[in-house]
């Protein structure tokens, strides 16, 4: 019985990792790094929420990281539904009790509305970014797939 192995190296893929994304990705976009690497068709960004917008500007700013048609996905972009609550929006029917609950929890939460609250204004900025198209996925915690013009 034959059997087929996916490797990354032999369809051309590469994961990095790094400790410090943003500054890997601005070293990029700026040509600081000299690595041979080749602009990303996607780059998934589950990072902190607070520097989103900066992790985007480094992918559009240019097309060292991010090449033209490549999408963005971006992850955690209706933070725990709080987002949605910003907006006068209820999520109420995609959830359990015990969702619903722990929702309730995140609402006292300082810090996690002040989190809800920059990431809406992602949201709100990048929906207006003329260099993307955006389409927001409700699922979980929120997906933006972001295209790059």
């Amino acid at each position: 019985e034959d059997s087929i192995y996916f490797t990354y190296k032999n369809a051309g893929c590469e994961i990095i990792r790094v400790s410090d994304a943003l500054a890997f990705v601005e070293a990029i976009s700026s040509g600081i790094e000299k690595s041979s690497i080749s602009p990303f068709d996607i780059v998934f960004i589950d990072a902190d929420k607070t520097r989103f917008l900066q992790y985007v500007e480094a992918c559009l700013s240019n097309d060292k990281v991010l090449k033209k048609g490549g999408m963005m996905i971006v992850d955690n972009v209706l933070w725990k539904g709080l987002v949605l609550d910003l907006n006068g929006g209820s999520n109420d029917a995609v959830t359990d009790d015990e969702d619903k609950m722990k929702r309730e929890e995140l609402k006292k939460s300082r810090r996690a509305r002040k989190l809800a609250n920059i990431v809406h204004k992602f949201n709100d900025a990048i929906v207006k970014d003329e260099r993307v198209e955006v389409l927001m996925l409700p699922i979980r915690d929120g997906l933006s797939l972001i295209r790059k013009k």
